[in-house]
């Protein structure tokens, strides 16, 4: 009986095999027939053409779309004006330096190195026109060059000079007063683009510990627009792919690599261009009490540890509130005509701009610092939040006037 069972099963097998090859290569006839055989490794062979030739030419299209992407970037420069006359005026650049400046702040020359506790630090090198920075040096600033103490500016892209070019930046303004008053304080520029409270006082805390840092220097960290809450630095999630890499199993370290590897290609990021570009499925974010609360309370405990390690090492610091875009100074009345657009029309940015700074200017410990662009003249920003090279002078002089009695 079972032996019965058995034949049965096996004939239906074979059945199955014979109808699967008899639908895809040959008849049940001619199965075990050369010319059979013959059509299906025809068969296979085409299909692995296929495949082979697909691979192929994915490759070779996302090379050619690199390719064509660089070359279009290129061109497109050649003749491009980025800053329209009210944001050139405000800079005091001809076309051409504009130019410059936009392609040195925002495209060929921005480069970004990790950094440890830190995420990332800019280094685009000392060799640029406009804008210079390293991580052990800083922004290239104006300063006094016999140093009897050091003055260390912490902060964001306001502090580092987003956009404008290094003679323009608080820290050159601060450094060109030492320098008419004969003072021997030299100025270094920290501020890093998109740095927060939290990596401000880690940086901070690494120049101590690298003895960067002296007791009777001055530390000022300027605060304010960067501070959302408990935020993460840039480029977190793939930091967190690529350290989850060592931790997998040497035969699964591929599955995730492999994946970075299908993110980083041209095709995947020229897509990801166009949806951003576009705002193709973007999101309103309502924020709750519960996030500005948590925007006053890291600060707040950033303040305290900065305070106790200034204490303890006799530092002179200063924690600064820095004047809010669309609330300080002279804004734009109007929306740019260039790349780089202003928060003209743009209410929701308005109203949570507004909810910051009514958080922050609450926070304990932080000296309000927004009356430096009281009563402005002139235009005090370049785009939405950055600030034009005559609010930079204004908030310097403001600074100035506050440290002054460090000096000695």
């Amino acid at each position: 009986m079972v032996i019965n069972n058995l034949n049965v099963i096996q004939k239906v097998n074979i059945d199955i095999t014979y109808l699967i090859y008899d639908r895809v290569f040959c008849s049940r006839s001619n199965f075990f027939e050369v010319n059979c055989l013959k059509l299906m490794k025809n068969k296979i062979q085409q299909i692995a053409n296929v495949f082979l030739i697909s691979i192929l030419l994915f490759i070779v299209l996302n090379f050619l779309l690199g390719w064509i992407w660089e070359i279009r970037t290129k061109y497109k420069f050649k003749d491009f004006e980025p800053f329209d006359e009210i944001v050139r005026k405000a800079l005091n650049l001809n076309k051409q330096d504009a130019l410059t400046l936009y392609i040195e702040t925002y495209i060929t020359t921005r480069k970004y190195e990790y950094a440890p506790f830190l995420g990332f630090a800019e280094n685009q090198g000392y060799n640029n026109k406009f804008v210079n920075v390293n991580p052990e040096l800083g922004r290239k600033t104006i300063s006094p060059t016999e140093c009897e103490k050091f003055i260390f500016l912490y902060g964001g892209s306001t502090t580092f000079g987003a956009g404008v070019t290094d003679s323009q930046t608080i820290g050159s303004y601060l450094g060109q007063m030492l320098i008419n008053d004969k003072k021997n304080i030299c100025v270094k520029n920290y501020g890093r683009r998109s740095y927060f409270s939290f990596q401000e006082t880690i940086l901070f805390q690494k120049h101590i510990l690298n003895n960067n840092i002296k007791s009777k220097d001055i530390i000022i960290f300027l605060d304010g627009i960067n501070e959302h809450g408990d935020s993460k630095p840039r480029n977190t999630a793939l930091l967190t792919q690529l350290y989850s890499i060592s931790n997998q199993k040497f035969w699964n370290m591929q599955n995730i690599g492999f994946l970075i590897f299908l993110d980083s290609l041209t095709i995947n990021q020229f897509f990801k261009r166009i949806i951003k570009k576009n705002n193709i499925s973007k999101t309103k974010t309502n924020y709750s009490n519960e996030f500005f609360k948590n925007i006053k309370v890291i600060l707040e405990k950033n303040i305290v540890i900065r305070n106790s390690i200034c204490k303890n090492y006799e530092l002179n610091c200063y924690n600064l509130l820095q004047p809010f875009a669309t609330i300080h100074g002279v804004y734009f009345k109007k929306q740019s005509r260039g790349v780089i657009k202003n928060l003209v029309g743009n209410e929701s940015s308005i109203n949570y701009m507004k909810k910051r700074w009514n958080v922050l200017k609450e926070v304990k410990g932080i000296t309000n610092i927004s009356d430096a662009l009281k009563n402005s003249k002139k235009l005090g920003y370049i785009d939405k939040v950055h600030y034009s090279p005559y609010a930079n002078k204004k908030i310097a002089e403001n600074i100035y006037d506050l440290i002054q009695n460090d000096f000695n």
